[in-house]
């Protein structure tokens, strides 16, 4: 494989326009970041969905899980250290046809339902238990009302856009100016992170239950909250001790996967990282962010478990599995950060905590924007995507068209993300799409070596072999079957959301999710397929363009 193109049309031009602004370390914060520290779904889904499993070994699990992906993106991003990531890794193994299909449907479609889902974070998990959180530590009624509003459609609506809007004024204003601001988010999440790690770890679990109770009744909620939500839960026939279940375990790593997953999300900006095909350097942003995450989420659980008991974890995950209407306060689910809220009496703790997950949400708005824009510029710079999305500003050094495009794209899912009914189900959508693209990028990495045997030779990674067979070979092909068996949890196991339901009753009424990602895979390839014959038809074979590296 050549390092430069063979004829004048390969690409669209012969530089991508972006720089290296960002560091390694900004590398690896930027994906703890992305993976949501201070955002796991797991400590109420997995209780409610899963009787019996145990969070912390889920966790760990799934960290294990997703080791061997992650070293698969570091061989790939020092073989190819080019922004667009996935894209350009599946193209230059496999061809443009899958390449394109895959990862235009599993990333750059799907993550426009995360965009939204960024906004839904700030707001009900920001902004809500922060004006709650006030409300009950000042006694302000007026902060507890903003509290619960930020809580309804218009709230999420409102903040939703309003997070993408001035994240596309950061974006464009250029990446390096995005890589400063990552520092306050990054202090500012650590800072929260830590609050409520203090919080759960020092609080008597004596107290948990009447401070939960009081908080619950200054956020408009009902006296004796925690004894009615027990009495509820029990009525309806859910045990509060149900003994361990070492399935249920097993099935709590695909819903930690869905934020463990993210620890390689850096490849698709490889082309703006200082030293990206440093080894070490990639193993660091990678594999070092994923364990770090992996441990820090598992001890949380810990800290969940010690102060409010496994059974409040049933309680609290009755109310968001089994939509029992008692075990929620105000019609607000008990988040992590409800319950470290409600466990201090402080307006400046409560202050701390906020704004971390507000930082944290606006972040994953952002990210959003920069590994798609990137990726859509791989695309357009190959020729299938229109040259207008490749443009890069050459003072600023930002994709500006790219992220316009996708802005816009975005707003109709913020839109249908809270009024279309059963919508925002489809958020777990994006970790089955997603999760594909894993897959197929993991394959990848195992083909290399076979497929792109120069790229291959020339890479840092291939010094390392197991009696004579690439290492990338071996964990990439490992990280496959691994993440395979995560996606195929995530189709036909019900406990595993939308895709897990297969009811083919009243058809298509109870199966729209698995229409809707079947549609996405199929329009995808026919773009492909239209936008190939339409290059053909001006002279221009595509194919050619995945024989080379992309432009630096």
């Amino acid at each position: 494989m050549a390092g430069t193109a063979t004829t004048p049309e390969v690409f669209t031009r012969k530089a991508s326009g972006l720089v290296r602004v960002m560091s390694p370390y900004s590398a690896f914060v930027y994906n703890i970041l992305t993976m949501g520290l201070i955002f796991p779904w797991t400590y109420l889904w997995a209780p409610g969905a899963l009787p019996g499993g145990s969070l912390v070994w889920g966790i760990l699990l799934a960290t294990l899980i997703e080791i061997p992906i992650a070293f698969a993106y570091v061989w790939l991003s020092t073989a190819l250290p080019r922004s667009g990531g996935d894209y350009v890794f599946q193209s230059r193994v496999f061809g443009g046809g899958i390449a394109f299909t895959v990862v235009m449907s599993g990333f750059v479609i799907w993550i426009l339902q995360w965009v939204a889902l960024s906004g839904w974070l700030v707001s009900y998990l920001g902004f809500a238990p922060l004006f709650l959180g006030l409300g009950a530590t000042m006694g302000n009624a007026a902060f507890s009302s903003l509290g619960v509003w930020f809580t309804t459609a218009n709230g999420i609506i409102i903040t939703s856009i309003a997070n993408a809007l001035l994240s596309l004024v950061l974006l464009v204003s250029g990446f390096k100016n995005y890589v400063r601001f990552q520092h306050v988010m990054w202090w500012g999440t650590l800072l929260a992170f830590g609050t409520v790690f203090f919080i759960l770890f020092t609080t008597p679990p004596s107290v948990f239950v009447e401070r939960l109770n009081a908080f619950a009744v200054a956020s408009g909620g009902a006296p004796n909250f925690y004894e009615t939500a027990v009495s509820a839960v029990t009525g309806a026939g859910i045990d509060l001790k149900p003994p361990f279940s070492l399935w249920a375990t097993l099935l709590v790593a695909p819903i930690a996967w869905t934020s463990l997953q993210w620890a390689t999300y850096s490849a698709q900006q490889n082309g703006e990282i200082k030293d990206a095909r440093n080894f070490n350097a990639q193993t660091f942003i990678m594999v070092g962010s994923l364990v770090a995450t992996g441990l820090l989420l598992a001890i949380l659980a810990l800290g969940i478990e010690r102060v409010a008991g496994s059974e409040f974890l049933y309680v609290a995950g009755a109310g968001y599995w089994s939509l029992i209407a008692e075990a929620n306060i105000s019609g607000f689910n008990l988040w992590p950060p409800i319950i470290a809220v409600a466990l201090t009496a402080s307006p400046i703790v409560v202050l701390i905590i906020g704004l971390g997950y507000i930082l944290n949400g606006f972040q994953i708005v952002c990210n959003c924007y920069i590994g798609m824009t990137r990726v859509m510029v791989a695309m357009s710079l190959d020729r299938l995507l229109p040259e207008w999305f490749s443009k890069v500003d050459e003072k600023l050094h930002t994709p500006m068209n790219a992220h316009i495009a996708y802005f816009l794209a975005s707003i109709p899912v913020i839109l249908a993300y809270s009024l279309v009914p059963g919508w925002i189900g489809l958020t777990l959508g994006v970790t089955f799409g997603c999760g594909y693209v894993f897959v197929v990028t993991s394959l990848a990495g195992a083909l290399l070596p076979y497929r792109a045997k120069d790229l291959y030779d020339a890479s840092p990674g291939s010094k390392y072999t197991l009696s004579g067979i690439p290492l990338i070979t071996i964990l990439g092909g490992l990280g496959a079957v691994l993440g395979t068996i995560m996606v195929l949890a995530f189709l036909f196991a019900p406990q595993l959301g939308v895709l897990g339901n297969w009811n083919f009753e009243e058809f298509p009424k109870n199966l729209w999710a698995q229409i809707i990602a079947f549609a996405i895979f199929v329009i995808s390839g026919g773009l492909y397929v239209l936008m190939k014959n339409s290059q053909k038809s001006k002279g221009i074979n595509v194919d050619y363009a995945f024989k080379e590296i992309p432009p630096e």
